[in-house]
């Protein structure tokens, strides 16, 4: 025989708890450019996260994450009272070209377990663990029903760096990809289109080699006749 839970409301157990710090430390690793990092300061003197003045920092008060997860004060207190869900997501976005000491995370911080005012039944996050003893040869056991916050930290990144041969290969793929898109606009247009003749006329004139081969024959002619006589009318003013 158990006696049944108590569900009644009760005063946290634990004081002063948005001032206790989490402290998160992780690695990432890039094996293609054969790059490891760390979130860590390479001092490791006593400091707390802010965004503005100390964002390399990697120590959080249990206030500043509850903040920036829950906007409502009252799921807060909620979240204090009877424990909740928390993402931490470390996003790393590196420039390989620059130094590795310029390659740090940003934090972002998501609720995970549903709002209190959404759900009122199964609120919040807790677990039960049991403790176990021997008293005057009798057994005892007591069944503890624990609320708590729990944090999940979640590590993406991504890495570039440049190379010649990646460029290379960009550009001559960019030039391909337009001169097919010339191409196939040239067949649509000229082949396909149902004013394909009319684009045609209009793009191309057509040349008939016979008669432009005979007039070219003779515009040759003239020029040669002209030069002839204007050679003959220079000559005697040179004899003079």
């Amino acid at each position: 025989w158990c006696p049944p839970e108590d569900t009644e409301s009760s005063p946290m157990l634990v004081q002063g708890v948005l001032n206790f710090t989490l402290f998160i430390k992780t690695f990432i690793e890039f094996p293609l450019f054969g790059v490891k990092n760390k979130n860590m300061v390479d001092n490791l003197k006593p400091c707390i996260f802010d965004p503005i003045y100390n964002k390399d920092c990697p120590i959080f008060t249990i206030d500043y994450i509850l903040n920036q997860a829950e906007d409502d004060s009252t799921e807060r207190d909620l979240m204090l009272r009877y424990g909740g869900v928390v993402n931490i997501k470390l996003h790393w976005d590196c420039n390989l070209d620059r130094s590795v000491k310029l390659c740090k995370p940003e934090y972002t911080f998501t609720r995970l377990d549903a709002p209190f005012r959404e759900k009122p039944f199964s609120i919040g996050y807790n677990f039960r663990y049991t403790s176990t003893w021997k008293q005057n040869e009798e057994d005892f056991r007591t069944l503890t029903k624990a609320y708590g916050l729990r944090f999940i930290i979640s590590t993406s990144g991504n890495a570039g760096k440049f190379n010649f041969i990646t460029l290379t290969l960009n550009i001559g793929s960019l030039i391909g990809i337009f001169g097919i898109a010339t191409f196939v606009c040239d067949v649509i247009i000229f082949r396909l289109s149902k004013r394909a003749g009319v684009n045609r006329n209009f793009v191309f004139e057509k040349v008939h080699w016979k008669k432009g081969f005979n007039a070219t024959l003779d515009q040759s002619k003239l020029r040669i006749e002209r030069n002839e006589d204007q050679l003959l009318n220079d000559v005697p003013n040179v004899d003079k």
